[in-house]
């Protein structure tokens, strides 16, 4: 099918919603009554595929625990022949093993719990759909299909991750042994981007990350390879290094956050957020070395001139060309949205608000620190959003950074 929005622009979405509880097919159906969306429902996974071969859809909501065709495979088929549908899974929390599942091959944008609340549902569905709408712009496909950006990925990456796919965590974790560069990369990761954390070993940092977390490690580590920084040193003060530099402490800061003051971890999967936030301006910066040298040397309080100047000259800027590269790598949407909106964490459509605002804080004190510059701006309210104290937070950056930072 086409992406969303592949249709005329005037047609309203589409949702299937697939349950084999006809009680929860009609609340669903009579809660999207009073919208613009074009409703579909099916009672099983069998229904629904049929349904699917007939009839364009834009975005399927399935229940995860149905008879015969159950929702995760219902949901990784629709995946792997509707690839650019949105998909959400809708489950009680007692369904951990198929959650796990579920979070690991990223079968679904995002998951409702039951029971829902009918407002925040609606929200969600305007969210994701406004969301995708920007990734499937065209000025992005234009850029993409001019710019030689989505590169092949290494096959060392490739069949790691293929240990990922069949769920085989000691082959895994024997390969990245096996692997000098990987490995290497993984000790500096699990060394200078994780807060609190001194693996003395691959295999102790490949079991603390964990598989759900190691496949956005490979994605990471693939863009590294072919940008040829693979041996950083992360001691140098160019352009490239800085930016590696900046995301080894973004992401470092934002566990610091969370943990320090959040007093949790970043949602499931989201680990290497703030290592893949900025992954749209360190893939721009290998066709335009010179222009983003000359921004990132500019006087303070450059982003917006940058987001400007990059629309100007590509249509485009860094956190939507980010933000495609890291959902067509088939990443979890909170980092996709992550890389999207970090420099405008209070957006409406955001789903995952917490942590883009967390990936906010965290991307602007990486670079006040580094370099004593503030090349972005920092959003007042972020702080009040996520309760924390800008004051407390700042004092105890200060005390911590040599811990935290390149400094």
């Amino acid at each position: 099918m086409p992406p969303v929005g592949g249709r005329n622009e005037v047609e309203m979405n589409r949702i299937l919603i697939v349950d084999d509880e006809t009680q929860i097919l009609k609340v669903m159906k009579r809660l999207f009554s009073e919208t613009s969306y074009e409703i579909f429902i099916a009672k099983d996974g069998k229904d629904a595929l049929k349904l699917l071969e007939e009839t364009e859809v834009d975005l399927i909501i399935s229940d995860m625990k149905m008879p015969l065709t159950d929702g995760y495979r219902l949901l990784s088929m629709v995946k792997e022949k509707y690839p650019a549908m949105i998909r959400i899974s809708l489950s009680g929390y007692a369904e951990g093993t198929s959650m796990y599942k579920a979070s690991l091959h990223n079968i679904s944008d995002f998951n409702i719990f039951k029971p829902w609340n009918n407002e925040k549902l609606l929200q969600d569905i305007n969210r994701i759909f406004a969301t995708h709408s920007v990734l499937n712009s065209k000025a992005l496909e234009t850029f993409i299909n001019d710019t030689p950006i989505l590169e092949e990925m290494p096959e060392n990456c490739k069949r790691l991750l293929s240990f990922i796919e069949n769920e085989d965590e000691e082959a895994l974790i024997s390969g990245i042994e096996q692997d000098p560069v990987i490995s290497k990369l993984l000790m500096q990761v699990a060394n200078w981007a994780i807060y609190g954390a001194m693996p003395g070993s691959i295999k102790q940092a490949a079991i603390y990350i964990g598989m759900h977390n190691l496949k956005c490690f490979l994605h990471w580590a693939a863009i590294v390879m072919k940008a040829g920084h693979a041996d950083q040193t992360n001691k140098g003060d160019n352009i490239t290094e800085l930016l590696w530099k900046h995301a080894y402490s973004t992401n470092k800061i934002l566990l610091f956050l969370y943990e320090a003051f959040l007093h949790k971890q970043p949602p499931e999967a989201s680990l290497f957020t703030g290592l893949l936030h900025n992954i749209g301006l360190v893939v721009l910066l290998q066709h335009n070395q010179k222009m983003y040298d000359d921004f990132l040397h500019s006087p303070a309080n450059v982003t917006q001139n940058l987001l400007s100047f990059e629309e100007e000259k590509f249509g485009v800027n860094h956190q939507e060309v980010g933000a495609y590269l890291l959902n067509r790598k088939d990443l979890p949407f909170p980092i996709v949205e992550a890389a999207l909106y970090h420099h405008n964490p209070l957006d409406s459509v955001i789903i995952n608000k917490e942590l883009v605002i967390c990936v906010h804080i965290a991307e602007y004190y990486a670079w006040e620190f580094i370099l004593g510059k503030n090349y972005s701006e920092l959003k007042e309210e972020a702080f009040e959003q996520i309760k924390v104290s800008r004051e407390d937070f700042e004092t105890r950056l200060e005390r911590f950074k040599k811990k935290i930072l390149f400094v």
